[in-house]
């Protein structure tokens, strides 16, 4: 027997989206593209002077290192104090962030160091935005709308972030990286303004939450849940700095091609944010999450034979982390308190980091010692074989449960 996150569920007419979902999608796809623009020309930037995979590794390192080390707390911090005001406060103070390195390079300054700089400044701030914001969502959101929300959510977040990388490309190409550093700060105006216009107060809840509250969501133990989403961070945020290598250095290529690669991976998110309803309902939540996140991670494998290859698998590749993404998204909302959700994806965050920090020092390393593609071979089988492995044990868990029905 199944356990009940991974049958269909039946449809029912939901309610109207409400004002805080019409302001939070917007605002997520405008600081996703800001940020994207900004990490793809850092590194664009880092690469061309460094020359070294690794240059790229630290620029990684320094963008994850504050949301690995904080995440947990600031989650702390967003259950304790107003999540609107703590996201407006991250969006002005990242605003200003952002202008640092154009002013630096403008007065001649040596770029490479500002970029880490600045890259490590985003990153604090991006760390107490990341728990507060999905808090929000919990606080603010309809449950019954949280599933439609979720793909809604990763659609605006993965798009904001691959159009930025492939916007970034091009106009890399044509007007260089300093343009595209102060646009940066300005899509974090435009998104404070958007938190500024959430103004209404959480709605109330009708009933009191139980002192009892679960902590497991149909037999699926939340930091197993976690876990799986983690990977997903991992296999998303590695690949974005291993790609850039592949396309300079494994096919020879420049920014003009790596933001094509990374338009047709658009594609492939939104097309599975699209059809996450219909594909959630017909096979589950959590069985579409683990096949997205094993499938995807078989891919890595396919990457580096051509740069046809690549073209042709980025879009499925995507679509299929982009259906993981979104159903673990949903199954977490759904089953965390509303009190406990910034410390619950506080965590998250900083354990996907961590590992990705440590699996891009290691990409990187064997990158320059012997091949890119190796990277990729090394990526792609850590991230299956652990993805199936706490699969494994939730099939075993939801088995156990089936029993204890039918009793």
């Amino acid at each position: 027997m199944t356990i009940t996150a991974d049958a269909p569920q039946p449809a029912t007419a939901l309610p109207r989206p409400g004002r805080a979902e019409r302001l939070l999608l917007p605002a997520t796809f405008i600081t996703s593209l800001g940020n994207g623009i900004q990490l793809v020309a850092s590194a664009v930037l880092v690469f061309t002077t460094g020359h070294s995979a690794l240059a790229v590794g630290w620029l990684f390192i320094a963008v994850s290192v504050p949301p690995a080390l904080l995440s947990l707390w600031f989650g702390t911090v967003a259950d304790r104090f107003d999540r609107r005001t703590l996201c407006l406060f991250a969006d002005l103070a990242s605003a200003a962030a952002a202008l640092v390195l154009p002013i630096w390079m403008l007065a001649g300054g040596e770029p490479g160091l500002a970029a880490y700089g600045t890259a490590f400044a985003l990153a604090l701030l991006a760390a107490l935005f990341m728990p507060a914001g999905n808090a929000l969502i919990k606080e603010r959101v309809h449950p019954a709308r949280v599933a439609r929300f979720s793909a809604h959510y990763e659609m605006a977040l993965q798009l904001g972030t691959l159009l930025a990388a492939s916007i970034g490309g091009f106009l890399i190409h044509f007007v260089g990286t300093t343009p595209l550093f102060v646009f940066n700060g300005a899509t974090f105006l435009a998104s404070a303004a958007a938190m500024w216009a959430l103004r209404r107060a959480p709605r109330e809840t009708e009933t009191a939450e139980p002192l009892d509250e679960p902590n497991e969501v149909d037999g699926a133990p939340l930091l197993r849940l976690g876990f799986l989403y983690a990977l997903c961070q991992v296999m998303t945020m590695v690949s974005n700095t291993t790609l850039i290598v592949l396309v300079y250095e494994g096919f020879g290529r420049g920014a003009g091609v790596y933001g094509l690669v990374d338009a047709l991976a658009g594609v492939g998110f939104c097309i599975a944010a699209a059809l996450y309803p219909k594909v959630s309902g017909r096979f589950g939540e959590l069985r579409t999450a683990v096949v997205g996140g094993v499938g995807c991670a078989l891919f890595s494998f396919v990457f580096p034979i051509h740069l046809a290859a690549l073209l042709i698998c980025i879009p499925p590749a995507a679509f299929l982390i982009g259906s993981s993404r979104v159903g673990l998204r949903s199954l977490l909302l759904a089953a965390v308190p509303e009190r406990r959700a910034g410390r619950l994806f506080g965590a998250i965050n900083a354990a996907g980091l961590g590992l990705a920090a440590g699996m891009t020092v290691l990409i990187a390393y064997i990158a320059d010692t012997t091949h890119i593609r190796y990277g990729f071979y090394v990526l792609g089988a850590a991230c299956a074989v652990a993805t199936a492995v706490v699969a494994a044990t939730l099939r075993r868990r939801s088995g156990q449960v089936g029993h204890e029905q039918l009793r």
